[in-house]
């Protein structure tokens, strides 16, 4: 799915604004994708599940999280060996809502679905190693599907 992402079911466009930067700015042609507002400000940021050959190995592809700001987008979270699905967590970190990925592959051969958290600046760029935090099971809504 190219420039589209899932809300209460239908498929709809991004907004202009967001596949311009995601297309000019993250260098992103083909990805997934999905909104959800994270930290209760009334605007959604948007999920990019890139699938650019360039953003993927064996352990999963990049997931980038943008947050509208000033007309633009600021990256809340560029996160590496990430593989679907894509969580929205009930609990909050620092007001803003916790994310699962899903982890294996690139030598992971067991998988979990690890939590990503808010700092107070953005989340982690990598679901492999601290500060992200393996779950005992996955749960929370799915946002992108495999």
């Amino acid at each position: 799915m190219i420039g589209s992402f899932l809300l209460a079911g239908l498929a709809t466009s991004l907004p202009a604004s967001a596949e311009g930067f995601i297309k000019h700015r993250l260098n992103v042609t083909t990805y997934k994708s999905a909104v959800a507002d994270l930290n209760g400000d009334g605007s959604s940021e948007v999920f990019v599940y890139s699938t650019e050959r360039d953003e993927c190995g064996s352990g999963g592809c990049n997931l980038y999280v943008l947050s509208p700001h000033s007309g633009t987008f600021r990256v809340m979270m560029e996160s590496s060996v990430t593989q679907l699905p894509v969580r929205l967590l009930a609990t909050k970190t620092h007001g803003w809502r916790d994310i699962g990925v899903m982890v294996v592959g690139g030598g992971i051969l067991t998988p979990y679905m690890a939590r990503m958290r808010f700092n107070g600046r953005r989340y982690p760029s990598n679901p492999t190693v601290p500060p992200a935090i393996p779950m005992r099971r996955p749960y929370g809504r799915v946002l992108i599907r495999r």
